[in-house]
């Protein structure tokens, strides 16, 4: 998973002021994911189906 939160249920969600801005593209057989926080910006085809992944499955608990 792309966060390991196993210890809490629940991720704290930070005031939309403080999110970090996101810039996906391809680059060669890498995606890149540009952000304003962090540092790594080349993800496999493998850990960028992970992070979307994730992504997608919190938001779909967001709506339930």
């Amino acid at each position: 998973m792309a966060t390991d939160q196993s210890d809490s249920g629940r991720l704290e969600v930070p005031p939309l002021e403080n999110t970090a801005y996101f810039a996906i593209e391809t680059d060669d057989d890498y995606v890149r994911i540009d952000q304003s926080l962090g540092n790594q910006v080349l993800y496999t085809p493998e850990e960028a189906r992970d992070i979307a992944g994730s992504i997608l499955e919190a938001a779909a608990e967001a709506e339930d």
